[in-house]
């Protein structure tokens, strides 16, 4: 092979590995916008189904329902993993314990039982 025709080979690899990778990505989009509008599906159902009978509020629409489940992902769920930091079981709160038990030494193990 020349250097030509490996250069050639190259950027084809190269274009093939784009072409994969915006394959990959239209894909993710579409199938979260497919997720997104399920879910406000979801959520006007149930809402129209059992609020509207048990408090009298009237039914929402496709638009409020997204709204609605917009806004709870905001109030409730925050962005990243475990809910921003203050999710009870993110392990900081764990690790600041033992980090800080004697003075900045780190804890010893959490001790066994002895096996009998």
């Amino acid at each position: 092979m020349t250097n030509h025709e490996i250069g050639e080979e190259i950027g084809k690899e190269i274009a093939r590995s784009i072409a994969q990778k915006i394959a990959i990505g239209i894909a993710f989009l579409f199938a979260f916008i497919f997720f997104v509008i399920f879910g406000g599906f979801i959520v006007q159902w149930l809402w129209n189904w059992l609020v509207t009978d048990l408090f009298g509020l009237r039914a929402l629409t496709i638009w409020e329902a997204l709204g609605l489940l917009a806004l709870s992902r905001i109030l409730f769920g925050g962005w990243g993993r475990g809910g921003g930091g203050s999710h009870p079981r993110s392990g900081r709160g764990e690790w600041w314990k033992k980090r800080h038990h004697r003075g900045g030494e780190t804890a010893p193990p959490a001790t066994e039982q002895p096996v009998a």
